[in-house]
């Protein structure tokens, strides 16, 4: 049964506000709320509180909130894509594609940009497409996509791409190379800046734009493959579109902050719960609730280990791999 939906997303952009506050707040450099408002509304370049604010922590802070939300709203895609509610990018080796382009890039090319554009993404997007189409043909039998079978192609196939992956970084030309793939592979947000926040906020508004039309044939899709097809839906397109689109978001979002898991398994499972399967604005709210998720366990992670803070994609698995035995045990 749905729920109503405006309270829990007036609730959710509360809760950004909030934690957007508190992250300006929390770091090495010692600032209080009265600063924070001074530097938003009257920006000094040439004061270094107001820099660190403008340049290191509010870059920071959206690219936490536009990563959680993509990896989020990819979750929710591959798990209507074959109807199960184990996949996330994660689990299906999307997101260890994702990072065998990222570190392909990073380990063996000069420059990471091309006329200006930063080329991790691409390689990310590559990387994360090839082996989600690679896991998806080993679980599809006759046609028909097999859950269980899915679910151990992409452990499978992740595991050897985190391999090869593994192989390129002891194989990176420099020993500064070397330190800066191994911190990015357990996931951070060290890269943020203003350059990279287009990359994952036009693919995450591309996509929520592009499933607003598809949300019927979405929601059909729950119901099955052969219930779907006979309600009308192109299933095989609808699952090409959700593909693409699930490994455009992941590519982004891994080239930027490393491979974080268990965001894309947990924010959809709570979507679901909080507003019922079918909800109209399920997809909006799971990019809110994963944005909120993500910077919480990013502001998380700076207290736990200040100043520098723990990688975040640590503090995620602590609440990811209870949740996924939770699922294991109780939803059979």
């Amino acid at each position: 049964m749905n729920r109503p939906a405006l309270p829990w997303i007036l609730a959710s952009l509360l809760l950004t506000l909030v934690l957007v506050v508190l992250g300006m707040r929390i770091g090495s450099y010692d600032t209080d709320y009265a600063l924070i408002g001074r530097a938003l509304m009257h920006y000094n370049p040439q004061d270094p509180t107001h820099l660190v604010l403008a340049e290191l922590r509010l870059p920071r802070i959206l690219l936490a909130l536009l990563a959680g939300g993509g990896l989020a709203f990819s979750g929710y895609l591959m798990q209507a894509m074959v109807n199960n509610p184990l996949a996330d990018p994660y689990l299906l080796g999307t997101a260890s594609g994702a990072s065998l382009g990222a570190i392909f890039c990073f380990s063996f090319l000069s420059s990471l940009t091309l006329g200006g554009f930063y080329l991790p993404p691409l390689f990310a997007l590559a990387g994360a497409l090839g082996t989600t189409l690679v896991v998806v043909a080993v679980g599809t039998k006759r046609g028909q996509i097999i859950p269980t079978q899915l679910l151990l192609a992409g452990v499978a196939v992740g595991s050897l791409t985190t391999a090869i992956g593994g192989v390129f970084t002891f194989l990176s030309a420099t020993q500064e190379k070397l330190r800066s793939i191994t911190f990015w592979a357990a996931g951070s947000f060290e890269r943020a800046g203003w350059n990279v926040l287009p990359y994952p906020a036009v693919a995450l508004a591309a996509s929520l734009g592009l499933f607003v039309f598809l949300q019927k044939d979405l929601n059909i899709l729950l119901l099955g493959e052969e219930r779907a097809q006979g309600l009308g839906v192109d299933v095989a397109r609808t699952r090409w579109l959700l593909l693409l689109t699930a490994s455009v978001l992941t590519g982004c979002v891994v080239a930027l902050c490393g491979p974080i898991g268990f965001v894309g398994l947990v924010v959809p499972h709570l979507t679901r719960w909080l507003l019922g399967v079918t909800g109209r604005a399920n997809p909006l709210f799971c990019v809110l609730l994963g944005g909120n998720f993500l910077l919480a366990c990013d502001l998380l992670a700076r207290l736990l280990y200040p100043p520098a803070g723990l990688p975040v994609g640590l503090v995620t698995a602590l609440f990811g791999v209870p949740f996924f035995v939770y699922l294991l045990r109780n939803k059979g």
